[in-house]
């Protein structure tokens, strides 16, 4: 349930529980979504499938060990898993990713297509620069990356390298 909801230019701001790292989130409504659809939209988000779960924590394994990757190349590696809540490592349990992993706002644009979808930004602790940026469109696990502010209306090509929910 969105609570504290207040109204702004581009978009209205409130908060509401999410249920799977049991801490407060920032939803943000731009112009044109409602608030019965942004509920629709948080209960998406706190009630993921099983299948779409695994697929989130597989890509932000993925996600993961590509960016400890690249801090390796620039000798960083080392200060950021010391950083990290868990140790890493390529068979490891993606859900163990979750400890590093801190929700921070949920945005709900309008839906172009009838459909639910919702994009999520999170701080994780593989890469403090530029977070970890989810996009799901009826209940399909679209992109998994660094922030870009994506829709989920966009278009999310098959070969974008940097796109983890197309890698796994």
């Amino acid at each position: 349930m969105i609570v504290a909801l207040q109204e702004g230019r581009f978009w209205s701001e409130g908060k509401f529980v999410s249920t799977m790292f049991r801490r407060d989130m920032k939803v943000l409504i731009y112009n044109g979504a409602d608030k019965d659809y942004a509920e629709l939209c948080v209960k998406d988000f706190n009630n993921m499938s099983p299948v779409l779960t695994e697929h989130i924590l597989r890509s932000a394994c993925s996600y993961c060990l590509e960016c400890l990757n690249r801090w390796a190349e620039i000798d960083k590696r080392d200060e950021i898993e010391s950083a990290m809540s868990v140790d890493v490592s390529p068979d490891m349990a993606p859900e163990k990713l979750l400890k590093c992993m801190t929700p921070l706002t949920l945005s709900v644009r309008e839906s172009q297509d009838g459909q639910v979808g919702w994009q999520a930004e999170f701080d994780c602790q593989w890469e403090p620069e530029k977070g970890m940026e989810i996009v799901v469109l009826g209940g399909k696990l679209l992109y998994l990356g660094a922030f870009c502010d994506n829709s989920p209306w966009d278009s999310f090509p098959d070969d974008d390298s940097s796109n983890h929910a197309v890698r796994c």
